[in-house]
């Protein structure tokens, strides 16, 4: 099981879908440091998100504040040049924030609780 990670900071970049000759799609998103970081050196990083998460970023836009959780992955390819090493940063889900952090997904509705119609009526309660 891959460990899961986070990173949160400012949109630079949203790619557009791309399709490969498999069938195989990918989108690439590009974050930098968050707003209050105080590094004089940027430190973009880019995520890539694969299949059906490529529609998580359909409604992401630069300059808007964002949590991207994702996995690291790694694969080895042995070509005419010698033996290469990729690694991608897979983003597995993206969460648009408000400028204190907090999330603009909106909050679920508490579940009713699920009583049985022959619970009883108030007046059974033994206090």
């Amino acid at each position: 099981m891959a460990q899961i990670y986070e990173y949160t900071g400012v949109v630079e970049e949203v790619g557009a879908v791309q399709t490969f000759g498999s069938g195989f799609t990918k989108r690439d998103c590009i974050i930098g440091n968050d707003v209050d970081s105080t590094s004089k050196y940027p430190n973009p990083v880019k995520f890539t998100f694969k299949k059906d998460n490529c529609s998580l970023l359909d409604g992401v836009a630069k300059g808007q504040r964002a949590k991207v959780r994702f996995a690291i992955d790694g694969r080895r390819w042995d070509g005419p040049k010698g033996t290469q090493y990729f690694v991608d940063l897979t983003a597995l889900k993206i969460e648009v924030l408000n400028a204190d952090g907090s999330s603009t997904e909106p909050v679920p509705a508490p579940a009713e609780p699920d009583f049985p119609a022959d619970a009883g009526d108030v007046d059974d309660m033994p206090f």
